[in-house]
């Protein structure tokens, strides 16, 4: 559990969504059916003013998720991952279950967030990339890691959860 929680500082949550993976690259095409990359960060010109309000609102989830680890509000962060979420780390895939107990079981006292990219994938999904830096504590040792963290979030009942989280150590 302790590998676990080192790596569940990414820890926001899964999913039960397959998606398909295409090897072709992306292209300029407006007719390509690709998925293309956004080409910049939600909200931080005049004309996305507007625009990128779901975007906006889900790096701001992301946010409350790690104050929610943080503050150790276990209620909270668990009701941010959808029943079916999975977690991904190095040592496998975890429920939502496990997911909730390893970050009961540890402590984060810091992190910073940046490098935020938000890639719609209809109305109601998104998948949300970011880069953390963090620092806390699991069964009195201290740990400190840089990771690459990346959450799918869908729109169920009308709320936004947590239904995918994975997380990779920045090299």
């Amino acid at each position: 559990m302790r590998k676990l929680f080192i790596l569940l500082f990414a820890a926001l949550a899964s999913a039960t969504v397959c998606l398909g993976q295409s090897t072709a690259a992306p292209t300029n095409q407006p007719d390509s059916p690709r998925i293309k990359p956004p080409t910049a960060a939600p909200g931080n010109t005049a004309s996305n003013k507007g625009k990128n309000s779901v975007e906006d609102m889900l790096i701001a989830r992301e946010k409350e998720v790690w104050e929610m680890i943080r503050k150790k509000d276990i209620q909270g962060f668990s009701s941010a991952l959808a029943e079916d979420q999975l977690y991904v780390t190095g040592d496998g895939v975890h429920t939502k279950a496990e997911t909730v107990k390893s970050v009961a079981e540890g402590t984060l006292s810091d992190f910073s967030l940046d490098e935020w990219k938000v890639l719609m994938l209809d109305k109601d999904m998104a998948l949300v990339t970011y880069k953390v830096s963090s620092k806390g504590t699991v069964n009195g040792q201290e740990v400190v890691s840089v990771t690459h963290e990346s959450t799918i979030w869908a729109k169920r009942g009308g709320k936004w959860v947590a239904v995918f989280h994975q997380d990779t150590t920045a090299t």
